[in-house]
């Protein structure tokens, strides 16, 4: 192998590289990238496993060859490269030779054999989503799908079609038992996920990873117990979870006593403030609902109290109830509109947050008890 190939390119390919090699395996292979040149590009690819990445970056290819080498390793020495052409070479004795300007790095490789086969996928049934939709999406899911790979069911995200006469429509839903959020968006073909397969979180969280900068339609194909997400140069393979994910549906309120309208940005700053004084543990905070206003307070008993008062348009009896502040600040990071409504029923009731100006997404967080 013997390839020059722009060094801004060689970074971007090893940083995706690196964050989806296995950096603990008993397996060394698995930490490495399999650079393979042919044609008129480099083509990297990282597996754990459970996620794999295939991505073609644009080289010069004078020599075509494989070989697989430490992601981690080479990313931090392709991060500190002078030149702007970087030239890999195979060298004797098995080494990837690495110059760039005066810098010659020569690295121990693996044999590409030893590397893992990406498994074939059946891409019959396929749905195409827009890039900037799926970014949506998934941000809005992902935090709360539950992070803990033991909490069956919940350890990934659910996926299902909610269709209408209006057209097709793909919607996800995670949870993690304290909050849930669901958001979907339009799709062209066929959504063929088995009903008991989840998307895992780390997953999802490198799929989003990956579609950042890029704008256009995404490729998406579900097989028995893998999922496949491919767009122009990069194809991502991820393992499936099978697992029962809950009736999500029996959490959502079906009716609500009280409702909130607030500003987004006043209501975020607000409670930011305040939960700098909520305690460790739960991180409560007090709100205080009422035709006058919201008022949050919270409390840490070695360090003070903390209190902030937030314009609101309520209707209702006036309620105290307490949350989370990192499960409300997280709904609150993730939406866009101005305006946001939070409907309440009693003070151990869920509450039901949404952007006023947007339906395609919900979010449910549980309360906590006031001390």
């Amino acid at each position: 192998m013997d390839i020059l190939i722009h060094r801004d390119e060689l970074v971007r390919a090893l940083a995706r590289a690196q964050g989806i090699a296995e950096k603990r395996s008993t397996s060394p292979v698995l930490s490495a990238v399999l650079l393979s040149a042919s044609g008129e590009s480099l083509r990297a690819t990282a597996t754990d496993k459970a996620i794999t990445l295939i991505a073609d970056y644009a080289a010069t290819v004078k020599e075509p060859g494989e070989v697989a080498v430490d992601a981690g390793n080479f990313f931090q020495v392709a991060k500190v490269l002078s030149g702007d052409i970087v030239t890999l070479k195979l060298i004797d004795g098995g080494k990837l030779e690495v110059r760039s300007g005066a810098s010659v790095f020569k690295l121990n490789t693996y044999p590409a054999g030893e590397f893992p086969v990406t498994p074939a996928l059946d891409q019959s049934r396929s749905m195409t989503i827009d890039a900037s939709a799926l970014r949506r999406v998934i941000d809005r899911v992902h935090f709360s799908v539950a992070g803990d790979d033991n909490r069956y069911g919940l350890n990934g995200a659910h996926v299902e079609d909610t269709s209408t006469t209006d057209g097709a429509v793909v919607r996800f839903v995670g949870t993690d038992g304290n909050r849930l959020s669901w958001a979907q968006a339009p799709y062209h073909g066929e959504l063929g996920i088995g009903r008991k397969m989840l998307v895992p979180r780390k997953g999802l969280g490198e799929v989003r990873k990956l579609l950042e900068g890029y704008d256009g339609p995404v490729g998406m194909a579900f097989g028995e117990r893998a999922a496949l997400v491919q767009y122009p140069g990069v194809l991502v393979h991820v393992r499936l979870l099978e697992a029962d994910f809950p009736d999500y549906r029996q959490v959502l309120p079906a009716s609500f006593k009280r409702k909130a309208v607030l500003e987004r940005d006043a209501f975020r700053e607000a409670l930011r403030r305040v939960s700098i004084l909520a305690s460790d543990a739960s991180r409560s905070v007090k709100f205080q609902f009422s035709p006058e206003g919201l008022v949050l307070s919270a409390r840490k008993l070695d360090s003070g109290e903390s209190r902030d008062e937030v314009a609101v348009d309520f209707a209702g009896e006036p309620i105290a109830v307490g949350f989370n502040a990192q499960f409300v600040s997280d709904v609150l990071a993730v939406l866009e509109g101005p305006r946001v409504s939070v409907e309440l029923g009693d003070a151990l009731s869920p509450c039901v947050v949404r952007d006023m100006d947007d339906d395609s997404a919900l979010f449910v967080v549980m309360p906590v008890r006031l001390d």
